[in-house]
């Protein structure tokens, strides 16, 4: 039997939301980039939405830091999205658009595997 994951109605939801987040990022895209002016040499800029998908900011982390910082700035079921220096806006938008897609169609795989499983 193929393993396809996490198909759970919880991963089938975060897929759905993070949809509705990458849209957070493409919205705060100009914000995103005029925080990256002030960035330190060895550090990128993490922003990050909240569970609520609101927008909480962004922060520069020394890129040596960066396993250990994510997981604290996604607390809670939030999303963080990773950008360097050099980042454009157009660039913020372009990525939050393949978060999307790509959260799209997780979402669309979860529910033709499930219902492929509940039709046999």
């Amino acid at each position: 039997m193929t393993m396809h994951g996490d198909l759970s109605p919880v991963a089938r939801e975060r897929a759905g939301r993070t949809v509705e987040v990458a849209a957070v990022f493409a919205e705060h895209a100009e914000v995103i980039t005029m925080r990256l002016v002030d960035l330190p040499d060895e550090h990128v800029l993490v922003a990050v939405v909240d569970a609520r998908h609101t927008f909480s900011g962004v922060h520069h982390v020394p890129q040596a830091d960066l396993l250990d910082r994510v997981p604290e700035l996604e607390t809670a079921g939030g999303w963080v999205m990773v950008f360097s220096s050099g980042t454009t806006s157009e660039d913020v938008r372009r990525r939050a658009q393949e978060m999307a897609s790509i959260a799209r169609q997780r979402a669309a795989a979860i529910d033709r595997i499930t219902e492929r499983r509940r039709s046999r």
